[in-house]
């Protein structure tokens, strides 16, 4: 049965998110190309799936489109199938249709709220961020590592301490095996822009044949560098990847004040088990997040 809910989910959720696009007024969008047991399918919902692979729906082939109107006709004529099993009234069905509803919704308020209140970057702000940032641009370099990920059958501390005697990458490798740890190795060559910021940092500070280890919840990374070349940006190259990098940020900042802002006006109450361990919280002193409206 579980099996069967989540194929339906699958089915379910594609075809629902499509009916929250709002009112669609255009005669073109209006346009019904395919009934299937009476049920309309239209060119609005076509071109929707289209978009969701990331390509125009104005510019796709006719394959391409007659491929996706097939898929939408297998959605709807298993949506009819499970919707007279009464699988919709299913407690499970419901949840996930009401998190998908609350996600939509949530997502399209958010994006509404940031186009209207970002700000494209200023000059200064794109060249601030250059000369801020030679990491990645003035002194940009093409990093190549030798990664390998390692199983926790050994502490890290005992790993960085091995490292710590200057030993080679092959004594190193040797010992690892000694200790039965279990290993993936894989050569990757990376410009700075890819890696973590915090590794980035770490890396330009290396010298050929280096190591780092960095835990992870589920391993251990070791991390050789093998070889690195310069590579620098100018500003001028490096200006539309600014701007992209500081709008989003931009957005990122929006967003989080106004979820915060929403928060802080919204009148919010815990019950039961969550009522009491708040409750907990403030006999110990420990600040309480005021969720009254203003």
């Amino acid at each position: 049965m579980l099996k069967k809910k989540t194929i339906l989910l699958g089915v379910l959720l594609p075809v629902f998110l499509v009916g929250c696009g709002g009112d669609v007024d255009s005669p073109k969008d209006k346009q019904v190309i395919a009934k299937v047991n009476g049920a309309e399918l239209t060119m609005s919902q076509l071109d929707y799936e289209i978009s969701l692979t990331g390509q125009n729906a104005a510019q796709v082939v006719e394959g391409f489109a007659n491929k996706t109107l097939e898929n939408l006709v297998s959605q709807q004529v298993i949506t009819q199938k499970a919707m007279a099993e009464k699988l919709d009234r299913d407690p499970q069905v419901m949840l996930a249709l009401e998190r998908a509803k609350r996600q939509v919704l949530a997502q399209a308020y958010m994006k509404k709220v940031a186009e209207r209140n970002v700000t494209p970057p200023s000059k200064q702000e794109i060249s601030d961020y250059y000369s801020n940032h030679p990491e990645l641009f003035s002194r940009r370099r093409i990093y190549q590592i030798r990664e390998i990920l390692l199983d926790k059958t050994v502490p890290i501390a005992e790993i960085q301490a091995k490292m710590q005697e200057s030993v080679s990458l092959e004594m190193l490798t040797n010992w690892l095996e000694s200790k039965k740890v279990k290993m993936q190795s894989a050569i990757v060559v990376k410009p700075a822009e890819q890696l973590p910021s915090d590794m980035l940092s770490r890396l330009a500070q290396m010298q050929q044949g280096q190591a780092m280890a960095v835990e992870t919840p589920t391993n251990i990374s070791l991390s050789i560098l093998l070889d690195s070349r310069d590579q620098p940006l100018s500003e001028e190259q490096a200006t539309q990847a600014i701007k992209r990098f500081i709008t989003n940020q931009k957005r990122e900042k929006i967003i989080e004040t106004e979820i915060q802002r929403l928060r802080g006006e919204a009148k919010l109450e815990l019950l039961g088990k969550f009522a009491a361990k708040e409750k907990e919280q403030a006999s110990s002193g420990i600040p309480q997040v005021e969720n009254t409206p203003k």
